[in-house]
């Protein structure tokens, strides 16, 4: 009848309005979730700025990948890929193989962003009960040259597996067995948890054992 009718017309209406309601604050959240790149590189430039000037470090930029001879152990490099690096100790001249040379890394420090100074901290260096972050060293072109496979660690909740990234396996193609230097890693050469979220990691000492 024509009442049941007009009911019906109502709550098709109304649906459709809920509808139209949920989209457009789903659409917000993720409009105000979801930075783009332009402005996430805006506000790493500025924390990386603020950690540089708050620690006092002194960098000095490099035109290229490789580090000078000698190396100034008090300064860190810009390198060109964007990673800088303060090397403590260059190790030995046992250096990495591609292929062949299992990389061991004992690491400490933190996440950082724009608007937190501490996002996440870690240090295996201080726990034993964290396996040792392990990967396979490898240097490939892939859009930007890799240095490191995955190999992963007997225990996922006891490890640091998910920071393996460019930023962290780089040194091993540089310098020999035992090695320890201090990294800024911006979000470009991190995991892609840090990518995605526009954290940069600040490693107060990366310890590096070849296998």
């Amino acid at each position: 009848n024509r009442s049941s009718d007009l009911n019906r017309l109502r709550s098709h209406h109304l649906f459709a309005l809920l509808l139209l309601v949920t989209f457009a604050l789903l659409g917000s959240c993720k409009k105000s979730n979801v930075k783009p790149l332009s402005q996430l590189k805006k506000e790493q430039r500025r924390a990386i700025d603020r950690l540089i000037a708050k620690e006092k470090f002194q960098v000095i930029s490099r035109n290229d990948e490789l580090l000078p001879t000698p190396i100034d152990q008090n300064v860190f490099y810009k390198l060109s890929n964007g990673l800088y690096m303060r090397v403590l100790d260059k190790g030995s001249d046992e250096k990495a193989v591609a292929e062949k040379t299992r990389v061991l890394v004992r690491m400490k420090g933190r996440m950082f962003n724009d608007s937190r100074d501490t996002v996440y901290t870690f240090n295996s260096i201080a726990n034993p009960s964290f396996d040792e972050l392990k990967f396979l060293y490898v240097s490939y072109y892939n859009v930007g040259t890799e240095h490191y496979r995955a190999i992963g660690s007997n225990s996922f909740s006891n490890s640091l597996d998910q920071l393996l990234c460019e930023g962290v396996a780089f040194p091993a193609s540089l310098l020999g067995n035992g090695a320890r230097v201090q990294l800024i890693i911006p979000f470009e050469l991190g995991p892609t948890a840090t990518y995605t979220q526009g954290n940069s990691i600040y490693v107060e000492e990366a310890q590096y054992t070849y296998r």
